[in-house]
């Protein structure tokens, strides 16, 4: 016979708040060598079985059930995507779903979305389904997944494949992410403010401003009239240069072919410039330099997620970059 002691109904209790479900990682081709990863402790990252495609297939449909969407080529077709292909895989085992299995709350799952828009290997979750005694609750952002799969349609580079190095690194800034202290820096609503652009169209101007936003947040301060050297466009190719010496993966300049990097930010700058006052996209004239508004906003979202990073690693630095 059971018994029902406070330190039992203490259990039930917290029993409840126990939740068993997985998330969907939308843009993943491959997980390289592995069959699977742990990204955080019972967080685990691997090839959905069928009943999890059924129920993802079935989610995708119910979410927008408009005509041609869900795009399901992106999981089933084979590669490489593009105009004209057609061929879908007949073998379930070579599709392109995965899910990170969990047991406990969403929390986690919050956070791993958060470090995923941080890494230099952006993975996706579209949403999460969570067990309920009747089937499965969905917890997503509906901007943010139409827009991001609605990029996918013209960016064949949206599949990734993730090695094991890609993997620890999202381990290891998961535990940065989850013991850092906000209060000196608050890189949970910088990182939040990444994720917020995507809910963005991804050829909106206003997603690229939003970044140079947050880079501004993150490496300047206002400049008094009476400094001229002082200037938001001086500080932060200034303090990039800097900080860009330090990192071990350095920002890819080689899309601008020889231009150097005070040249590129300077260009970057008349561009945020000419978006801000409604100008357009177009990079012909003095802005050729940066080729496009795809290979502008790749730079940019490099430099701002490479500073969080730097700013989970030395928080006092970037304070102190940010007063000098």
């Amino acid at each position: 016979m059971l018994s029902n002691t406070p330190q039992d109904q203490k259990s039930k209790e917290t029993s409840q708040f126990v939740q068993e479900g997985y998330a969907f990682v939308m843009n993943l081709r491959s997980l390289g060598t592995a069959p699977s990863y742990i990204l955080a402790p019972g967080h685990e990252l691997k090839r959905a079985t069928s009943a999890q495609i059924a129920e993802i297939k079935k989610t995708l449909m119910a979410i927008n059930p408009s005509a041609g969407f869900p795009p399901f080529h992106l999981w089933e077709q084979q590669l490489p995507l593009g105009q004209g292909a057609s061929v879908f895989l007949n073998d379930e085992s070579a599709w392109r779903y995965f899910v990170i299995n969990y047991s406990g709350t969403n929390q986690v799952v919050g956070d791993l979305q958060v470090v995923f828009d941080l890494v230099p290997l952006e993975l996706e979750i579209g949403f999460t389904l969570v067990k309920t005694g009747q089937g499965y609750g969905c917890i997503w952002t509906p901007a943010r997944t139409f827009h991001v799969l609605g990029s996918a349609t013209f960016n064949y580079s949206f599949l990734v494949e993730l090695s094991p190095d890609d993997a620890d690194t999202i381990g290891d800034l998961y535990t940065q992410y989850v013991r850092f202290d906000h209060k000196l820096v608050n890189v949970k609503r910088l990182a939040l403010q990444l994720g917020d652009t995507k809910a963005l169209p991804h050829y909106s101007p206003l997603r690229f401003l939003g970044y140079f936003a947050i880079l501004e947040s993150l490496l300047t301060h206002p400049p008094k009239p009476s400094d001229p050297y002082a200037s938001i466009t001086r500080q932060v190719k200034n303090k990039l240069a800097l900080l860009n010496n330090r990192w071990s993966r350095k920002l890819d300049y080689g899309p601008f072919g020889n231009a150097s990097a005070d040249s590129i930010w300077t260009k970057m700058y008349w561009y945020r410039s000419r978006l801000a006052h409604g100008g357009s996209a177009d990079m012909t004239g003095d802005l050729a330099l940066l080729k496009d508004h795809e290979t502008a906003l790749t730079l940019l979202k490099a430099a701002v997620r490479a500073i969080i990073r730097q700013a989970l690693s030395e928080p006092q630095l970037l304070l102190d970059l940010k007063e000098c």
